[in-house]
Formats: structure tokens, sequence, C-alpha cells
């Protein structure tokens, strides 16, 4: 009678195991914990400064300098005559492109990118493409108040990249600073 009992324990005990290990993946997967069963949804925006979103340059846009309390005299030694506080300008960074090696095709890697830039808060910055003395850029976005910019989507196709190696660059600029960074990767693009 015990081992009959015993065996009975053990197969419950397991079954237990198992419905509880069921819902824990369950509550992993629908939480984002996990991607087992699932793709990773896309980072936006929002996962970075908590929903604000860059926006394109105008010409006032690059004098706003939103969430800076540094103090600095500009890059020319000069103060900027009395109107306030100079950020100082971070050298460009983030993922310049999501996807080192895309197709123009879309297969069977994807032709739609996804690029970040930060820096300092309220400086404008350039992604650019260079391949035998031609050079392609995004729009000019200026960084968020978390210091990003975004550009979501876009295809190889929408800034005119031809199949070929290209080099990235990253352009910031901010009260007559300016930033340089170049991506470790270049750009290969597959017909």
């Amino acid at each position: 009678m015990k081992n009959k009992n015993h065996g009975k324990i053990s197969i419950r005990y397991l079954l237990g195991l198992v419905v509880l290990l069921i819902v824990a993946m369950a509550v992993l997967e629908l939480t984002n914990v996990t991607h087992f069963f699932h793709k990773r949804a896309p980072q936006t925006a929002s996962q970075y400064t908590k929903g604000e979103h860059g926006t394109k340059t105008s010409n006032s846009a690059t004098s706003s300098m939103a969430g800076s309390t540094s103090t600095n005299k500009a890059s020319d030694g000069k103060n900027n005559g009395g109107t306030g506080p100079v950020a100082i300008l971070l050298d460009p960074s983030g993922d310049f492109v999501s996807n080192h090696h895309p197709n123009l095709s879309g297969s069977p890697a994807p032709n739609t990118l996804t690029s970040v830039c930060t820096s300092t808060p309220g400086a404008e910055c350039k992604i650019e493409f260079t391949k035998d003395n031609v050079t392609k850029s995004l729009p000019s976005m200026t960084t968020d108040s978390g210091g990003s910019a975004y550009w979501n989507n876009w295809t190889l196709q929408s800034i005119g990249l031809a199949a070929g190696t290209w080099q990235i660059k990253a352009t910031v600029r901010l009260s007559g600073q300016t930033k340089t960074a170049s991506d470790a990767m270049d750009l290969v693009v597959s017909q």
C-alpha cells in the first residue's frame, strides 16, 4: 500500500510542477521577459525616454538646451553673452544602424532599419553614409530630453543607398560645438 500511495503522490507532485512551470512560462512570455514563443517587440522612443520623441530640426530647434544644468564656456573660449549656461556637447553614440548587413531586395535580410543617436539633450544629430565620395544621410533630428534622436523604419531606398560598403558617421551640433563619431562597423548593402 505504501508503494502504491507513494507512486500517486509522486505523479501528482510531478503534474503539479509541470502545471506550475507552464503557468510561470506563460506569465514570463506575456510580460515580455522571455521570447521563446514570440518575437521581441522593436524598441521605441518611449522605452528610452519615457515617451518623448525627437523632432525634425528647424532653424530655431538647435538653440534649445532642454535639460541642461551644466555651465561651460563655448568651444571658442568665450561665454555666450550672458544668455544662460552652455551645455557640454557629448560625443554621439548609439546604434547608428540596427542592421549592418541589409539587402536592397529585403530578402534574406530586411531593408528596413532603425537608427539611434545619443548625445546632449537639444543637440542636432545627423547620421551620414559615405561610399566612393558619395554621401547620403538621414534627415537631421534634435535629441529629446533623454539625449536621443530616433529614426524608425527607414529604408535603404528612402535615402538612396545602393549596394556596396558604406562608412557610417554621426555628427552632433549644439551652441557652436560639433562632435563626430564613426561606427566601428561598415554598412554592407547587398542586392
